[in-house]
């Protein structure tokens, strides 16, 4: 399916996305004037999901002549269904991006720009209110395209009911006392394993490999957007110690799992001691019957200051909405301080992308909440290898041949490096047709 994508993608940057319309209703009249009628579509659990309707529900009511649905899209399928939405002329009016997407969609032609609208009376945030880290390939040539609704910093997850029954101390323990490297990691996974349980997930995608590689002082590509994947050493020995945590059983395969089963359901049943995701486990997790778990920054291996990979979903409105104006007020009101207060606030499922709320965080649940802050401070949002349409897609699928040991470090990353490069020229290329 993945490769199938990709063709349609290439296809579709050749021939740019034509979307003959939309698939909101028509405007309805009231006795009160006539309503916009608008729909927007995410993906998200069923815990995440309730988070998004709260500021539909609040927009709603502030909005007499306008109305919008918010319509669930699977998370497995949203990036293919999008495409294919769009081409069929029966998108949403305004829709989440994956960050592994946005810049596909902006370089075809299929967004609104947003710029000019931000700096009006019409809208319900302003740009100055965003750090400018959040942006990545939402803004290109210095116009935004999308908005970031939010942001989440990747964190470890901990059962701490494991760590104690166990008797191995716990990562915060490790953290304080300057000792959470990749060397006691290990020590620990070999604990755990000892104990029948496994230390983590592996994944194959970019916050499965990014997160490790910035934790070693790796790059994948420089600060030109130069691919690098296959010449930095020290993104090299990250790749040899993902490898090394699924060679050793101290990692399970995120894409050997059986279908329907992620890592939440293993952390939830004990059987994987730890898990790598953003505050969007949180809410599930708060509502799960004695589980006890905290927040812990990735170890880091050697001299190296921590960062975070910062998981984005990005907010866009179709170019082709009968109502531009209303979609844009939506998607500014969502990702507006109150939007994201709205959001956020009890147990939300995400950390704030705005500059003006981080006591949402600080005090909430679990103890270690406000690390979240701090790695959102330190943090860094996908964005070279994310202006290149579908190389995260092909990137994964290199990957996942080395997580089913099916191919060395060294082949992994020659073949990364490759697709890299030639993915990136023929961008470069269609951009200048």
């Amino acid at each position: 399916m993945k490769r199938n994508f990709f063709i349609a993608a290439l296809l579709m940057i050749s021939f740019s996305l034509v979307a003959s319309g939309c698939s909101s209703a028509p405007t309805v009249g009231t006795g009160g004037g006539e309503i916009k009628e608008l729909t927007f579509t995410a993906w998200g659990n069923p815990a995440e999901l309730d988070v998004y309707q709260r500021a539909v529900d609040e927009f709603n009511e502030l909005e007499d002549g306008i109305e919008v649905t918010l319509v669930p899209s699977p998370s497995g399928t949203y990036d293919q269904s999008l495409v294919t939405r769009l081409q069929g002329g029966q998108a949403p009016d305004v829709f989440y991006i994956s960050d592994t997407q946005i810049g596909f969609l902006v370089n075809n032609d299929t967004l609104l720009p947003l710029s000019e609208f931000l700096q009006s009376d019409q809208s319900y945030v302003d740009l100055t209110e965003f750090p400018d880290t959040v942006w990545g390939p939402a803004k290109m040539e210095g116009t935004i395209y999308a908005l970031p609704p939010d942001t989440n910093p990747n964190l470890l997850y901990y059962n701490e009911t494991i760590f104690e029954e166990l008797g191995i101390p716990s990562p915060q323990q490790f953290y304080e006392n300057g000792e959470w490297t990749w060397d006691t990691f290990t020590e620990v996974a070999e604990q755990l394993k000892a104990g029948g349980k496994y230390a983590f997930v592996q994944d194959a995608n970019a916050t499965g490999i990014y997160n490790w590689v910035w934790a070693n002082g790796g790059q994948m590509f420089d600060e030109e957007g130069n691919v690098v994947i296959d010449k930095d050493p020290k993104t090299e020995e990250a790749f040899h110690y993902m490898r090394s945590l699924i060679d050793n059983d101290y990692a399970m395969f995120a894409g050997s799992l059986p279908q329907g089963q992620g890592q939440e359901a293993l952390f939830l049943s004990k059987q994987v001691a730890m898990v790598a995701a953003g505050r969007w486990l949180t809410p599930m997790f708060l509502e799960a019957e004695n589980l006890e778990f905290d927040y812990v920054p990735f170890p880091t291996n050697g001299d190296v200051e921590q960062k975070s990979f910062i998981s984005i979903a990005y907010m866009g409105v179709n170019k082709d909405t009968p109502y531009p104006e209303a979609a844009k007020k939506f998607a500014s009101f969502y990702t507006s301080t109150r939007g994201q207060k709205v959001r956020l606030s009890d147990n939300g499922n995400a950390v704030p992308s705005v500059n003006t709320l981080d006591d949402i965080i600080e005090g909430a649940p679990p103890e270690h909440a406000y690390y979240l802050n701090q790695s959102r401070k330190h943090g860094q949002v996908l964005n070279h290898e994310a202006r290149i349409p579908s190389l995260s897609v092909e990137l994964q699928d290199i990957y996942e041949l080395m997580f089913i040991q099916e191919k060395s470090v060294e082949e992994t990353l020659k073949d990364a490096g490759e697709m890299a490069r030639f993915m990136k020229k023929a961008q470069a290329e269609d951009l200048e047709d």
